[in-house]
Parts: structure tokens; C-alpha cells; sequence
């Protein structure tokens, strides 16, 4: 019978292999997500993303089978990671919380969380329309479910009387996450923090950019 310290030993030898394993998966991710956004979905191959992980192609078909399931997952993580993040930041802000405050926090989450997933984020804005049709019809519809998100939360200001009367929400929607979304082409580490880039992003959205004048 084994004793403790031996089952123990295999326990951790067991947990290091798993650690290896997610670690290689994680780097094979952020390798193909770089790949593709430069090469386009026609030009990344699986010997390329191999090379440029430092992986043999083997390891490489160890963690994704295809070409298809490895541009299934970039999608997802871009996705899924920003639109995850800007629904737990907001449902996060306590229940009084105003609709403007709701939406600054949507901003600054949307915003930060897309640089997070920078890689992802860009692969997924370029590569959409490249990728064969089931998987693109599949990334479409998480798409509009954030988007439909988003478009709650406008309908939640205009109802509470925050948003200016007659404002076309959808127009609005796509204003907003489109001046967030182009952050991926510009912003570049080491310049404002991202919070602060945020806030104002949220001033300017939600406020305008000209000061108003008082009628004489």
C-alpha cells in the first residue's frame, strides 16, 4: 500500500503536470490570437502558430485539433472576456446606483477589460467575416447579446429620464462601443492609466464634448 508521503508526492507531480499543461494551453492561445490578427484566418496555419509558440506541431494538436477549433477559442476568449467582465462590473454597482453611473461603469469595464484581452479583442475585430460560416454565426450572436446589454442599459436611462428624449438608442450603442473598440488600434502602455482614460471616455460620451451656452 502506498504511504502518505508517496501518494503526496504524486498529488503534486499530478498538480505541476496540470499547471504545465494550462500554462502551454494559455500560451498556444495568446500565439494564435497574434498570428491570426497579422496573418488573417486564410493565412495562419497550425505549423505557424506552433513555430511561434516554440512548440512542436504535435504539442500543438494536443491542446486544439484544428485550425477551426483554435479560431473557435481566440473568438471566445475576446468575446466572452470582455462582455463577461463589463456584466460583473455592473452588476456589482449597488441597486441605487443612478443609470449614468451604471454606464460610466459599463465604459470604464468595457474599456479596461478590452485592453486586458487585448490579443483576443483584436483578432476578434479583424477575423469576424474571415472565419467559416458556422463559427462566425456562432461569435455573431454573442455579439448581439452584449449588445443587447448594452442596449438595456440605454433603455434604462432614457426611462429614469437621465438620456436626453429622443436620443436613437441603437445609434447611441454603436457610438459608444465603437469610440471604445478603436482604443485597440491607439492606446499603447505607459501612458494615462486606464481608469482615468475610461472616466473620461465617459465624460465625453455621456456629456458631449462643447461646453454649453447660456442663452442670453
Amino acid at each position: 500500500m502506498p504511504t502518505k508521503s508517496l501518494l503526496d508526492r504524486k498529488a503534486a507531480g499530478s498538480t505541476i503536470k496540470k499547471m504545465k499543461a494550462t500554462l502551454s494551453r494559455e500560451r498556444v492561445l495568446k500565439t494564435a490570437a497574434q498570428v491570426f490578427a497579422e496573418k488573417g484566418y486564410a493565412g495562419t496555419t497550425m505549423r505557424v502558430v506552433a513555430e511561434r509558440a516554440g512548440l512542436q506541431a504535435g504539442s500543438l494538436y494536443y491542446h486544439y485539433r484544428s485550425k477551426e477549433e483554435l479560431i473557435e477559442a481566440v473568438l471566445s476568449m475576446g468575446l466572452r472576456g470582455v462582455a463577461d467582465s463589463v456584466r460583473l462590473a455592473v452588476a456589482a454597482v449597488p441597486e441605487t446606483a443612478s443609470a449614468r453611473e451604471l454606464i460610466d461603469t459599463a465604459i470604464i469595464a468595457h474599456l479596461t477589460s478590452l485592453l486586458e484581452y487585448g490579443d483576443y479583442a483584436l483578432a476578434s475585430r479583424r477575423l469576424l467575416g474571415q472565419v467559416p460560416p458556422r463559427i462566425r454565426r456562432k461569435h455573431i450572436d454573442l455579439r448581439d447579446e452584449y449588445g443587447d446589454f448594452w442596449l438595456a442599459l440605454l433603455e434604462t436611462a432614457l426611462g429614469s429620464g437621465e438620456l436626453r428624449p429622443g436620443v436613437d438608442l441603437h445609434l447611441a450603442r454603436a457610438f459608444t462601443l465603437g469610440a471604445l473598440n478603436y482604443a485597440l488600434e491607439w492606446y499603447r502602455p505607459g501612458g494615462k492609466p486606464l481608469e482615468e482614460i475610461g472616466s473620461e471616455f465617459s465624460l465625453m460620451i455621456c456629456d458631449g464634448i462643447f461646453s454649453r451656452r447660456l442663452s442670453e
